[in-house]
């Protein structure tokens, strides 16, 4: 019998019992199934100069940088998706979804880069606006078959071979896209500890084919998600874009599994946050939630 290492014994009750080997169910449930949530938006990166005589206080310029940003970017992206909602004769109806402070953009960096040759004060802006689809449930079996189209926005499914386990049960996790995507997986625990699956240290995989099932635990994995306390709700999250995302905030605490030194929510924001995007361009962002119970 193979030996069974608590990976993280020595930062935090288990949220898995993660073993040296990989252990499939009996019975796994491949098929695909819709995210129990799913949050969409564009990212866009725009220029906005202003002189320094047009806004007096240099609070003042900045507040009136943001502000051309902030229009710039909305009118961009606005026009990306009605070019992306049109789909084999489908227009899919779009609603831009306002921030909590009642604005359809949200800042995610600023980068200031001085004055420029005119004398104006140059500043590289990069924004997010969310969005939903409307209509059609995400469960819907007619979203679900237009969505996974290539020419669809961005879509990520993630599912699990079941939705409740017991203690000693091992959880299998699939996910697809539509199209090829740059993405991480992350589970949230009991206790809010967060921790990335996927890429790891020895799986690196970091670009996912659109239209292939990917699976976790696989080959390269140095670990089994084998169930154990604390019981209760736990959240599987995939991050997906268009563009690489990079590493954040993260320490490798054992077979290779990072984990992230925050919350689920500030997790969520530094991946966009860590988006490159090249002169006006945009990408897409796609956040799938799946949720598992662990049960006694």
């Amino acid at each position: 019998m193979k030996k069974r290492i608590f990976i993280f014994s020595f930062f935090l009750p288990l949220l898995f019992f993660i073993s040296t080997g990989i252990v499939c169910a009996a019975e796994i449930r491949t098929e695909e199934m819709a995210p129990d949530l799913e949050m969409r938006s564009v990212i866009q990166s725009v220029d906005v100069y202003a002189y320094p005589g047009e806004g007096g206080e240099a609070k003042q310029i900045r507040g009136k940088m943001l502000s051309k940003a902030r229009e710039r970017i909305f009118k961009g992206v606005k026009k990306y998706l009605d070019s992306r909602t049109k789909i084999a004769g489908i227009n899919l109806k779009y609603e831009i979804i306002k921030n909590r402070a009642g604005r359809f953009v949200d800042i995610l960096k600023v980068e200031n880069h001085g004055a420029d040759n005119k004398g104006r004060c140059h500043a590289r802006i990069q924004g997010e606006v969310k969005y939903r689809l409307k209509g059609l449930t995400c469960g819907d079996d007619r979203l679900r078959a237009v969505l996974m189209k290539h020419a669809a926005p961005l879509t990520v499914d993630v599912w699990t071979d079941k939705r409740e386990y017991g203690e000693g049960e091992h959880v299998k996790i699939f996910f697809k896209g539509n199209k090829g995507f740059y993405g991480k997986v992350v589970k949230t625990g009991v206790r809010g500890k967060v921790f990335q699956l996927l890429p790891n240290n020895y799986r690196q995989i970091s670009f996912f084919k659109g239209g292939k099932i990917y699976t976790i635990p696989d080959e390269g994995d140095r670990f089994d998600l084998e169930v154990h306390p604390p019981f209760g709700v736990e959240r599987i999250i995939v991050y997906a874009s268009d563009l690489p995302l990079s590493l954040r905030n993260m320490k490798t605490v054992a077979k290779g599994i990072y984990a992230y030194r925050g919350k689920e929510s500030s997790l969520g924001k530094s991946v966009r946050k860590s988006i490159s995007i090249p002169g006006d361009g945009t990408a897409e962002f796609c956040e799938s939630v799946w949720k598992i119970k662990k049960v006694f």
